[in-house]
């Protein structure tokens, strides 16, 4: 009978990496929609940055404009008085300065305007993709717990059917969350995964009399050949 075991075992073995491969591309399907909420985190941060930038500059705009009409009023009185070219001069300058500033912020705010304003086209094409998907990833999530439900059932049937001697030794290594899964196999005379070195005694009582052993470094169970 303990060929019929070690067959269990190694339907177990493939189950479980089926359902392994049906986890990951879960998780691959969340991944689509995380990559997407990422971009719309980014987006929605440089539109608020922009934003923040906007509102400062049109406060210093403001603050300019306020100092124009300052100076212009303040060259109109020394004009009046009859003050000197060399004050006037200065006035002058300084209102030019400050309007060249001006200039400068209202094209700021030009490519601003016009920045926020690809990024919200971006953004509303952003979201409605994320929703396309969202509805793709949901029927392909469906569809994998119901895959992984099926299979859960089918490992669930295999264990039970084991001599306790094999389910209690499957149970104590699935235990030990092993890379790649609980068994192995002799392969050149070691362990397929660890490359632990197998005596000849092991090997023959392994795959000739099909014995139930683990190996001794790493604690997989090893299926027989010809299983």
């Amino acid at each position: 009978m303990s060929d019929d075991w070690f067959s269990r075992l190694k339907e177990y073995d493939s189950l479980s990496k089926a359902r392994e491969r049906l986890i990951s591309s879960g998780k691959e399907q969340e991944g689509r929609l995380q990559t997407l909420r990422k971009r719309q985190d980014d987006t929605l941060a440089q539109l608020a940055e922009l934003k923040s930038v906007y509102i400062a500059h049109q406060q210093s705009l403001f603050e300019i404009e306020q100092k124009v009409k300052v100076q212009t009023e303040q060259r109109g009185h020394w004009m009046d008085r009859g003050g000197s070219d060399e004050k006037l001069a200065a006035y002058n300058q300084e209102i030019s300065s400050l309007e060249d500033k001006g200039f400068a912020l209202l094209e700021d705010l030009d490519r601003n305007e016009s920045e926020r304003a690809d990024l919200q086209t971006f953004l509303s094409g952003l979201e409605k993709t994320m929703s396309e998907i969202s509805d793709e990833v949901k029927e392909e999530m469906a569809r994998f717990q119901h895959e992984i439900g099926q299979l859960d059932l089918r490992l669930s049937s295999l264990t039970d059917a084991l001599p306790s001697e094999y389910r209690d030794l499957l149970m104590k290594t699935l235990k030990k969350n092993l890379a790649h899964g609980p068994f192995t196999r002799i392969d050149s005379g070691s362990c397929f995964f660890c490359r632990y070195k197998i005596s000849r005694t092991d090997e023959s009582e392994i795959d000739m009399q099909k014995k139930l052993k683990t190996c001794s470094q790493c604690s997989r169970i090893f299926i027989p050949y010809g299983t």
